[in-house]
């Protein structure tokens, strides 16, 4: 038995990189890892842009304007968003009327806020002085000329594209998705449109860790179901593992009559990194490699299933992307009352509220799902370790 840290450590090893890329339309693009780097051929404003509605000056021209001696300039002309030149030929002594977001005209050098005038149609009376530079966008203020406003292996959000289409960039070069398969083995599981006989159970898992992997924005590209017989097992699996980048087997790894996967995985030829991890749920959990494809084998209890899959599958993905933001998310927070030590380093379902993280149900089986539905996290506890209320533990919150 190994330490969880450490079994990761074993299959980040043997993860492969993605170097395939492909592009996609801009919007399509949310959530996906960039391809390339991408710097700015446009600075933005590339303009001189005004930041409130109001009259542009000459800053100097304000100079000691107050409420009982106002400086007066003529309006010479009106500026709105969008208007793309203004011909002026005297500066002096002048102030041009212009909306936020306007083309603010050579030798005017600020925008005096509209509240701050009596908004003057043909003479404007400013009661507050203004300096250079006061509400006016340079050139290049956001977003520089060659400025780098997307790095290679970053994770695309909203505010990226934001910037991407201020670029006028409508298609972006990303990675392409993880091909992810998943196996359910266990002669007792039918499908979902089968009517339930006595000791059968449908394959509930099969679904849930799909979506665990689709919600990740990555591919199922294999989502079947095999019985507990090795000899079929090891043919699935040589059948199925060519085609992708990681497989997550479901059950059939403890040490019950019918756990035949590592038999299975042995007889084809695989390699195991490593069987059984001290945690609690989902001990018997498994990483094995065959050929060039990774398989992560949880358990076949649902919540243990869970968290093997969490525990695990952030750091992989992170791996073949190259994308820290991927990891697993923590938090070090204060736990609301006492743990009694378990024999096994644990991880609780619990919920965690402005800081302070309590567990949620008194059921904590590895079979149990529902009352997960309650919770925001899990809760790690170490292995022989008594937590008092008020001390400081790790919560791992869910992603999907």
């Amino acid at each position: 038995m190994i330490e969880l840290e450490e079994a990761r450590e074993k299959m980040t090893q043997h993860m492969k990189s993605q170097c395939e890329t492909e592009e996609v339309a801009l919007l399509d693009s949310l959530g996906r890892i960039s391809g390339e780097t991408i710097f700015a051929e446009t600075a933005i404003p590339h303009f001189p842009r005004a930041g409130m509605d109001g009259y542009a000056v000459r800053a100097v021209e304000t100079r000691g304007a107050t409420a009982e001696s106002p400086s007066c300039l003529k309006v010479v002309g009106s500026l709105v968003a969008g208007d793309s030149m203004f011909y002026c030929n005297q500066t002096n002594n002048c102030a041009i009327k212009i909306t936020t977001g306007a083309f603010i005209p050579t030798d005017f050098d600020a925008v005096v806020p509209q509240e701050w005038t009596d908004f003057g149609q043909d003479h404007v009376k400013i009661f507050r002085s203004v300096t250079a530079g006061q509400n006016y966008a340079e050139i290049g203020e956001d977003i520089a000329f060659q400025q780098k406003i997307l790095a290679k292996h970053q994770q695309i959000n909203s505010r990226m594209i934001g910037l991407l289409a201020m670029q006028g960039i409508d298609k972006v070069v990303v990675l392409k998705r993880m091909k992810v398969g998943i196996l359910a083995t266990g002669s007792e599981l039918v499908s979902l449109e089968e009517p339930l006989s006595v000791g059968k159970i449908y394959n509930s898992n099969l679904y849930m860790l799909a979506a665990f992997v689709k919600a990740s924005g990555n591919e199922v590209i294999h989502l079947d179901h095999c019985s507990d017989d090795p000899e079929e097992l090891a043919n699935r699996l040589i059948e199925i593992s060519p085609k992708l980048d990681l497989l997550i087997t479901c059950g059939g790894i403890s040490v019950g009559e019918k756990d035949n996967l590592p038999l299975a995985i042995k007889r084809i030829g695989g390699t195991e990194l490593f069987h059984f991890v001290n945690m609690k749920p989902g001990t018997p959990v498994m990483g094995s490699k065959f050929q060039e494809t990774l398989i992560l084998s949880v358990s076949g209890n649902p919540f243990a299933a869970m968290v093997n899959l969490h525990l695990f599958y952030w750091t992989l993905l992170a791996t073949f992307f190259n994308c820290v933001e991927l990891n697993l998310k923590e938090r070090t927070v204060i736990l609301a009352h006492e743990l009694a030590p378990s024999r096994l380093r644990r991880f609780y379902r619990a919920k965690e509220i402005d800081g302070k993280v309590n567990l949620v149900t008194k059921s904590h089986l590895s079979s149990n799902l529902s009352n997960t539905l309650e919770t925001n996290c899990l809760l790690e506890q170490p292995a022989g370790v008594l937590l008092k209320k008020g001390a400081l533990v790790k919560v791992y919150y869910w992603q999907t």
